[in-house]
């Protein structure tokens, strides 16, 4: 899965790195990384296989109050930080599309706009 990231966080490190060697060095290790996080879930998915994620893994090796703190830290943290983001990236590019209209009321509508549509 690919998300928003993408999107927001190649211009951010254009601004600061100037060589596409260091820039395809950043993405390849990130990849890489990625690749370890997904196969250690694999993993842990063949080795517990329940449905429940990371709640799932948690409360089964750990402590049940360790997976439910873990849902709800995702579920707070890890779904509205994003989408927050994700929102001012596009208010942003947009402002620049239509610079009389602010950024942060743009974003502020397609959060709106995006839990109305998924609400009816």
């Amino acid at each position: 899965m690919i998300g928003t990231g993408v999107f927001t966080s190649l211009g951010f490190q254009l601004l600061d790195i100037r060589s596409g060697f260091v820039l395809l060095m950043l993405w390849a290790v990130g990849g890489v990384s990625a690749l370890c996080g997904a196969l250690s879930y694999a993993e842990l998915g063949a080795a517990l296989p329940r449905s429940g994620g990371e709640y799932n893994f948690l409360s089964q090796i750990y402590h049940p109050m360790a997976g439910f703190i873990s849902g709800w830290v995702s579920a707070t943290v890890g779904f509205a930080a994003p989408t927050a983001l994700a929102s001012l990236t596009f208010g942003s590019y947009l402002g620049s599309v239509f610079p009389s209209l602010s950024p942060l009321w743009l974003a502020t509508v397609l959060v709106i706009a995006l839990t109305f549509v998924h609400c009816t």
